[in-house]
Parts: C-alpha cells; structure tokens; sequence
C-alpha cells in the first residue's frame, strides 16, 4: 500500500499532459502521457486490492459506516475504469471536454471523497461527541444518496458518447444533441433529488448531537486504542496508559472469544499455550 501510493504520487507528477491531446502536441510526447497515465492504474487497483482483500471473508457488520465506504470503493473503481478510456489519445481525441469527462471527474471526487467522509463522520462521530448518530436514518441517508448519485452521474457517460459538450449554455440548440435532451433533463432531476437528500444527514447530524444514544466506549468493536479511550476522551486521551499486548489487527483471534480483540486486553489464553495458528 506504502509503494502503491508512492508510485500514484510520483506518476502524477508526469502524467500532466492527458490534458492536452488535442493541443497539437508531438505525437510521440502525447504517446508518453498516453502510457504513464495508464500506468496509474496498477497501484491504483492494487489499492483497490487491498481494500477488497481486507473485506474478503470477514464478519462484516453492514452499518451505515461501512455501507459508505464500501461505496467510496465501488464508485472509484467505476472512476477509474473511466479513466482509461481518456488516458488512450485516440478515445480521449473523441470524448475530450464531454460530458463523459464530467462523469467520470464525479465519480473520482464525489464518490472518492464525499462517500468517505459520510463513512468517517458515522465512524468517528461517537469518539467526537460522545453519541450515537441514528443507524436508521444513516442507511436511509446511504441508500438514497447511493441511488440518487448514480442515476445523476452514470448517464452522464451516455451524454459524453453522444457529444454533449461541457460548459454548455443551451444543447437544444444543436440539432445532434437534441435526443438527448430528455435524459439531460432525467440528470437534472437526479441531481435535484441527491442535492435534497443530504439533509436527512444534516438532520441526523445534529439531532446525534444533541439527542443522540449515549455512545458505548467502543460501540463498534475496533481492536486500535483510541477505542481505549472514553467518548469523547478527556484531556490526554486515556485515564492511564493503556498496555499495548498486540498489534491493532487482530480480528478472529483464536484468544478471544470474541470476533475481536483490543490491543490493550491481556491474552485469555493458558500460559503456555500457542498464542496464534496461522
């Protein structure tokens, strides 16, 4: 993960000229930028990877948390499959400065930031304030926001193949984009209804401020030691210093009982016995 981040890092520091295919550049340049931005792609899918392998088999509580960052994954992953295309000079010759650019810069920011920090606001709101954000009202919040983004976004992908430009004042009045007209129009909608959606999380937001459920000290079973800590902490962070038996990962620990174990609980384990089976 270290590598792979370093290596999106530094590729991004070369890859400035996707940009500019149709600026008239050298071919052979414009092949370079073409090469390196595809190259983006594999430490971004092994990211990807690693996101994906952490889930996979694990006892995974769907609470309104995890549903977002579960869809920050899937729609990045769809973000970046659209980037594809627009790193191939000729393709992007084709679709650049179209709405399938709008569509996929949506789906790489919206879907890569927006969703993630609904997930960390749920997670991280208890150790903030001390309250429980309502779960109901959060997957309500998810669940429309995830249906609503995708049918503003994805049709956007449609509109770009069709050769809707970008920054547009009116399409009605090219005759080749007046078809596409009604679902301009469907996005429009969408886009309405998504925007209107995020006050069920403004509500949720402060009615847990205020009226909340008093947040247990690690109401989702984490094993790291801010958990450790009260919610909200108080000045220096723990009451005395946690011992730290363990490394922050240890789920389905063959020493607890539980499918978790925190990094400050001692080994339940006879002396003796093997601590781990692998």
């Amino acid at each position: 993960m270290a590598y792979s981040m370093m290596g999106i890092a530094g590729l991004g520091f070369i890859v400035w000229g996707h940009h500019m295919f149709q600026s008239g550049m050298n071919p052979t340049l414009g092949t370079t930028f073409m090469v390196s931005t595809m190259l983006i792609a594999v430490p971004s899918a092994i990211k990807t990877f690693n996101w994906l392998g952490t889930l996979w088999r694990g006892n995974i509580h769907f609470t309104a948390a995890m549903l977002n960052a579960m869809s920050f994954v899937s729609m990045f992953i769809i973000g970046g499959l659209s980037g594809i295309f627009m790193a191939s000079t000729p393709v992007d010759m084709f679709i650049h400065d179209t709405y399938f650019i709008v569509a996929h810069l949506h789906y790489v920011l919206f879907g890569g930031s927006l969703f993630g920090i609904f997930a960390a606001v749920h997670y991280w709101f208890p150790k903030m304030f001390g309250r429980m954000m309502s779960e109901t009202l959060g997957k309500v919040h998810f669940w429309l926001t995830f249906v609503f983004y995708n049918l503003t976004f994805f049709p956007m992908h449609i509109l770009g193949m069709g050769g809707m430009m970008r920054r547009i004042y009116d399409p009605t009045q090219y005759d080749f984009l007046k078809p596409l007209q009604p679902m301009n129009i469907f996005v429009s909608h969408s886009a309405f209804l998504l925007g209107s959606v995020q006050i069920l999380f403004i509500i949720n937001f402060v009615w847990g401020l205020f009226r909340g459920r008093k947040a247990e000290r690690n109401p989702w079973h984490a094993n790291t030691l801010e958990w450790v800590a009260s919610s909200p902490p108080p000045h220096g962070n723990f009451e005395a210093i946690p011992t730290v038996y363990r490394g922050p990962y240890e789920y389905s620990s063959l020493e607890s009982q539980e499918d978790y174990l925190p990094q400050d609980v001692p080994s339940a384990l006879p002396a003796g016995a093997p601590a781990h089976v692998h």
